[in-house]
């Protein structure tokens, strides 16, 4: 029961990712950097091109 306790207790004490997200957010405001995402592309896709073959 005790190891038990103790593995649950070093659960809770890791950082999720949320939190890491958090953190960058508040770096990325405090440095005033905004992160530029270029425009979405288009590229093949074999799969999206095949499955028209298969009739279901």
């Amino acid at each position: 029961m005790f190891e038990e306790s103790l593995m649950w207790r070093k659960q809770r004490e890791k950082i999720s990712l949320a939190d890491v997200f958090k953190e960058l957010r508040q770096i990325a405001a405090e440095e005033d950097y905004i992160l530029e995402v270029p425009s979405r592309q288009d590229r093949p896709n074999p799969f999206a091109d095949v499955i028209d073959d298969f009739s279901l």
